[in-house]
């Protein structure tokens, strides 16, 4: 799916009746419209035109442009299109438009003018994953450029996941590379209820952050600066067995901490600190394993201890700049991403904005952006493949090294981390073996997310004759 880069502002001099019907002895001429896709000049039969504020283009003519086929249920007054995998239904007069499984709100009805049905272009366009921008020449001439899909990546050997995908109604955004190449990459579901996600979507990725915050100590450690055997009093005062836990242990999850800290918005670093320095052990450090996220938040308090910059700075310099991860950094309400959304009754409402701590889960990306992560990881760009191998080592009988899970199957050694937070659920797994990627971004709370990646995987694998 590609964003709409501009409204059309077309001033048409139109005017509707009550009924939603064109009023033609109101009607103005209509400007000259000159209408390209793809660089093609395209002759559509109606003009788009604008009313309220709001522009209409011809829905048939739009989708013969972009290659699509549109049947017409003149009973019903229902059209169903076909454009590539998609399909879409819109019913004329109303505002929403189906696609596939999920049904997209549009700003305004679609109306019918001298029996041609028009839809607002900003819903036609989000619907049919295709852009459109509009220039006006010094004679009044209109320039209506579309760009069809230029995002999405769909290899044949690729097809059978996306068919799965897209059976099981998977919301969010996913890739699969073999050897760094892109054999799928699509964006599933609504984004928010107006829009649907595209692949190159900015969205939440959970306890994937914990990567970028293991990586950002490991780096510290090359440098000198610290040593992953010293204990976390070093560096913050007064957390329980303090002179035992080792960043080691914190990296490794084995500290014995507890995971649940306040999620209050706007709470500082240090504030979190403070609590989680109250909290009581689970067991002794480092013989038992616990997933913690307190453990990662103390984590990115010893980035900021050491470093002397902010968390969000330092991972920002030292990784995400260096890769060129221009879509990735940490959230905030300034940063727009997609929404996630929680089960309401028997459907899914936004949820409230995802508030967590630094070092747990507060970096978004793209899985563009985390595939140069994954490449990254293969070579000495940000650490040495001495250190990236202590990320992998198991420390536990869960197989947890420094955020990452290890999985091994024969002689196959696949690395792979999931997340989970405010409507978001997220899965990132790394065959290093076979050079396979996949990185499920989804956005809809609740998904087991384990079980969803073994099935991709084993699909992948099959796809890809790695079995």
């Amino acid at each position: 799916m590609l964003r709409i880069l501009l409204a059309l502002i077309l001033c048409a001099g139109a005017v509707f009746g009550l009924a939603g019907s064109f009023t033609a002895s109101a009607a103005q001429h209509t400007q000259t419209v000159h209408i390209e896709v793809n660089g093609e000049q395209q002759f559509w039969q109606h003009a788009p035109l604008n009313f309220k504020g709001t522009t209409y283009v011809p829905l048939r003519d739009v989708v013969q442009s972009v290659k699509g086929n549109l049947k017409w249920d003149a009973r019903s007054k229902t059209a169903t299109i076909i454009v590539g995998r998609d399909t879409l239904v819109h019913q004329a007069g109303s505002d929403t438009i189906r696609v596939n499984q999920v049904s997209l709100s549009i700003p305004a009805s679609s109306r019918t003018v001298n029996g041609t049905l028009m839809v607002p272009v900003r819903a036609v366009a989000n619907a049919l994953k295709a852009d459109i921008k509009v220039e006006r020449t010094a004679s009044g001439q209109m320039n209506v450029g579309i760009l069809t899909d230029q995002v999405s990546v769909l290899r044949p050997e690729a097809s059978v996941v996306d068919t799965y995908l897209r059976e099981i109604n998977y919301p969010g955004m996913a890739l699969i590379a073999r050897d760094g190449k892109v054999v799928l990459k699509q964006g599933y579901g609504l984004a928010d209820k107006q829009t649907l996600n595209r692949p190159d979507q900015k969205t939440r990725i959970a306890s994937l952050s914990k990567s970028f915050t293991a990586a950002s100590i490991l780096s510290l450690a090359e440098a000198g600066k610290l040593d992953v055997q010293d204990p976390i009093s070093k560096y913050i005062s007064g957390i329980p067995k303090g002179d035992e836990i080792t960043l080691h242990m914190l990296l490794s999850q084995t500290s014995g901490l507890p995971s649940a800290f306040g999620r209050g918005e706007g709470a500082a670093l240090e504030e979190t600190v403070e609590e989680i320095r109250h909290k009581t052990l689970k067991f002794d450090p480092g013989s038992a394993y616990l997933y913690s996220n307190s453990g990662y938040v103390l984590l990115a308090y010893v980035v900021e201890q050491v470093s002397g910059m902010s968390y969000a700075d330092y991972v920002q310099q030292t990784i995400l700049e260096p890769l060129g991860m221009k879509d990735s950094g940490e959230a905030s309400r300034k940063v727009h991403t997609n929404s996630g959304f929680v089960q309401q009754g028997k459907g899914w409402e936004p949820a409230p904005y995802y508030v967590s701590q630094s070092g747990s889960g507060t970096i978004y990306s793209t899985v563009d952006d985390l595939l140069k992560w994954d490449r990254a990881l293969y070579t000495d760009q940000i650490l040495s493949q001495e250190t990236i191998e202590t990320m992998y080592k198991p420390y536990s009988d869960k197989n947890y090294g420094y955020a990452w899970i290890l999985k091994e199957n024969g002689t196959k050694r696949t690395v792979f981390h999931n997340g989970s937070g405010g409507g978001f659920a997220t899965a990132f797994s790394r065959n290093l073996s076979d050079d396979v990627t996949i990185i499920l971004l989804g956005n809809h709370a609740g998904m087991d997310m384990t079980s969803l990646l073994n099935e991709v995987e084993a699909r992948t694998a099959k796809a890809l004759n790695l079995q």
